[in-house]
């Protein structure tokens, strides 16, 4: 591999990692909060739903590119920082997309 690609590989790699973990572990927790409605621990579950898959998501990725990259630490503190957040961003985006609940306008009128 040329040098030059071979640095830019070292340099994007965290970045790469960050979006990639991110969004793979926003979907389990968006998908959860988007088709279920009720529920105590929902959102906790959603969460560590997220956290593990964001962490294998990011164990799966240095192992396979960690050999091509001399540091493999800034991609896993990478992973792990996206493994953490993005979790919450998923629920935040499934929690907006319901539509909101639905009032008659006979029982507002009544308890008025």
């Amino acid at each position: 591999m040329n040098s030059y690609y071979a640095s830019l590989f070292v340099d994007v790699a965290p970045g790469l990692t960050i979006v990639s973990v991110a969004l793979l572990a926003a979907l389990p927790p968006y998908l959860l909060m988007h088709q279920s409605r009720h529920g105590r621990a929902r959102s906790s579950i959603a969460y560590i739903l997220g956290f593990f898959a964001g962490l294998a998501a990011t164990a799966l990725i240095v192992a396979t590119y960690g050999a091509r990259v001399p540091d493999a630490t800034a991609m896993l503190s990478a992973g792990v920082l996206a493994a953490f957040f993005a979790p919450f961003g998923g629920m935040l985006r499934a929690r907006l997309r319901r539509p909101p609940a639905r009032r008659s306008s006979r029982g507002q009128a009544l308890r008025a």
